[in-house]
């Protein structure tokens, strides 16, 4: 029954966001250029986009809100629903595209943290750095956090992380995120984690992606950006 209710949700939140990205769209549809030729292997490039995905660990469904702030600042807002539901993604970044570097807000709900169901937010930068004529290109990121629950002691934690991306045509690229978590004040925490990644520009502004992380879990996703 629990499953039935489940499923119900992810078509209710899965209709909800694509009405919500569709109305946007058509709103935006005298300057739809202004967020053509989107890279889809970049974590930092801002646009709005629609996407649904799924792997072993559930169905996920997410979206994001993009616009420019003036001069070279763009912005992101997006949203996500993981694991069928299970837990819930804010994360909105600011990014000025001249110097290349960012600000992030990343909050994570209802997040299942060995068996105990927790909230975290963190705060923190990063930095895009291409190498190789931009064959390959770096994205490393450092993020100051808070975690919290009923069941655990509110911990101040680091957390790590540099994406990498290698662009083997201008539809195909690779890549890895490795990223590290310390705890500096709370539970024990010391955590590696990664994934390897791949993904396929399929036509203009659509595009799917898969991952596989450091427990062998894989995941793959479909987005559409506006």
């Amino acid at each position: 029954m629990s499953k039935m209710i489940k499923i119900k949700k992810i078509k209710l939140l899965s209709s909800a966001f694509f009405c919500v990205f569709t109305g946007q769209t058509m709103a935006q549809e005298p300057t739809q250029n202004q967020y053509s030729g989107v890279d889809f292997s970049d974590p930092t490039a801002v646009y709005s986009r629609a996407g649904i995905g799924g792997g072993t660990e559930g169905v996920d469904v997410f979206g994001s809100f993009a616009g420019y702030l003036g001069w070279q600042l763009k912005h992101q807002l997006t949203l996500e629903a993981k694991h069928d539901l299970d837990y819930y993604n804010v994360n909105y970044m600011v990014f000025n595209s001249r110097n290349n570097s960012g600000f992030l807000l990343d909050s994570t709900w209802s997040y299942d943290y060995k068996g105990t169901s927790v909230d975290k937010t963190s705060l923190g930068v990063v930095k895009k750095v291409p190498l190789n004529n931009d064959k390959i290109v770096l994205y490393p990121a450092l993020k100051l956090g808070m975690m919290w629950g009923n069941d655990i002691n509110t911990t101040t934690y680091l957390d790590v992380q540099v994406a990498a991306r290698y662009t083997v045509t201008d539809k195909f690229w690779v890549g890895a995120t490795p990223r590290y978590l310390y705890a500096l004040k709370g539970i024990n925490v010391k955590e590696f984690k990664g994934t390897a990644d791949l993904g396929y520009e399929l036509a203009k502004n659509v595009g799917v992606a898969a991952h596989l992380d450091e427990d062998a879990e894989f995941s793959a996703d479909f987005t559409l950006a506006f």
